[in-house]
């Protein structure tokens, strides 16, 4: 029997510094004990998938929480601070430096990146593993596209075969028995149809919303799981730590959820018997996603916490939902009250800004900031016509408003 009729294959996406969610992804997968054996990656994601091939886990975690800019690029000092780019008027001299000197090596120096590969890389290792790798990238020279497997890359040049792959445009690109190298992504950002067409059938997709071409998958005569970050969040250039974290995270969660073992639509719960929660009214419309839901508690916990703007990258129990929404609504309360304080443009100002944010829907804090603010501050037949504008925005908010009143409503006797 083939072996890759039965062998999961892992799809990894390009997307740059994105790339820290596929860490992520692969953390989840190994906690689920889901055996993977192939990798097939485009760009960043050739290079996650060099690692997981190799089995270098750890390095691979080590590399996500301290990769910056720096890492990828040779800069100069004064243009990169705490691993991001730095840009400011004593930086603009190694600027225009740096970009003189881009144009002379026609791209920018990407020998820190090969650096790591070839110190952190073990072909050989690689070659025996008996995992299966494969990368896309494109011959520059030939206006070509290249799906590579690693049995098919000449002995030694594991390293260019992927550095070819993650070519960034305006990187300098690798050459490879005399032909040029760009981004795999610009041909195939989420190499889906690569790893069909070796055979697999179980596939597993890691698509971090890189740019480049994407092109839409056909699953018919497969059992594929898509993974895809769920919170649109950073860049491909995007080296804020705070951001990495979040994004790592982002893609743990993410495939947790996508294997069931968390629930969800905007947050991440872990599974658990539902705390029943009795309403004061009729029950609240939904948005239409959540309409056949049958779990009433999940639903208004999270339109409750969504109208709040409760943290989302983290896996709550009901119970510690429950809690962050209690303490960000005292936040909100508190802050309502703040705003009203505020006396300088008196209260036609403040109803005239409400208005204007509402119906622009350039909302700059919670739905259920400016709910509140509507309920203080304008008559009852203009407050329902800007609620009704404010359901409009963010469909959550009559069912996340119907558990909040829940939490305040008299027990019945």
């Amino acid at each position: 029997m083939d072996k890759r009729k039965d062998s999961y294959c892992l799809v990894l996406g390009g997307g740059g510094a994105k790339g820290v969610y596929h860490i992520g992804v692969w953390r989840a997968l190994r906690e689920m004990g889901i055996e993977v054996d192939a990798f097939v990656g485009a760009s960043i994601g050739a290079i996650v998938a060099g690692f997981m091939a190799q089995g270098s886990d750890e390095a691979l975690e080590e590399i996500g929480a301290t990769i910056g800019v720096d890492s990828i690029l040779g800069l100069p000092e004064e243009l990169t601070e705490n691993g991001e780019i730095k840009l400011d008027r004593d930086s603009l001299g190694a600027a225009r430096e740096l970009f003189r000197k881009t144009m002379a090596q026609k791209g920018l120096d990407t020998s820190p990146l090969r650096r790591i590969l070839s110190t952190r890389l073990d072909e050989d290792a690689i070659r025996e593993s008996g995992r299966d790798l494969g990368i896309v990238t494109i011959n520059l020279t030939d206006l070509e596209p290249r799906e590579v497997f690693v049995e098919e890359m000449e002995r030694g040049r594991l390293v260019d075969y992927l550095m070819a792959s993650s070519a960034f445009p305006g990187f300098e690109s690798p050459v490879i028995a005399g032909k040029k190298y760009v981004d795999g992504g610009m041909y195939d950002n989420v190499p889906y149809e690569m790893a069909r067409k070796r055979g697999y059938r179980r596939i597993i997709v890691s698509d971090i919303s890189g740019a480049g071409r994407n092109r839409r998958p056909r699953t018919e005569g497969t059992s594929t799981t898509y993974i895809k970050n769920s919170i649109e969040m950073g860049g491909v250039l995007d080296f804020d730590r705070a951001f990495l974290d979040a994004f790592n995270r982002l893609g743990y969660l993410d495939a947790k959820r996508s294997f069931g073992r968390l629930l969800g639509y905007g947050y991440f719960v872990e599974p658990g018997p539902a705390p029943v929660i009795s309403l004061p009214g009729a029950p609240p419309p939904f948005p239409e996603r959540m309409r056949h839901d049958r779990d009433l508690a999940l639903k208004l916990l999270e339109c409750a916490a969504a109208i709040l703007g409760v943290e989302r990258v983290e896996a709550y129990s009901y119970a510690s939902l429950a809690a962050a929404i209690d303490e960000k609504r005292e936040a909100e309360d508190g802050r309502i009250e703040e705003t009203l304080a505020v006396k300088e443009e008196g209260l036609h100002g403040q109803v005239a800004r409400l208005r204007e944010a509402i119906m622009e829907g350039r909302l700059e804090g919670c739905p259920y900031y400016y709910h509140r603010l509507v309920e203080r501050l304008l008559p009852k037949t203009a407050g329902e016509l800007m609620e009704k504008a404010l359901a409009r925005l963010r469909p959550e908010l009559p069912a996340g408003l119907a558990y909040l009143e829940s939490r305040t409503a008299p027990v019945p006797e």
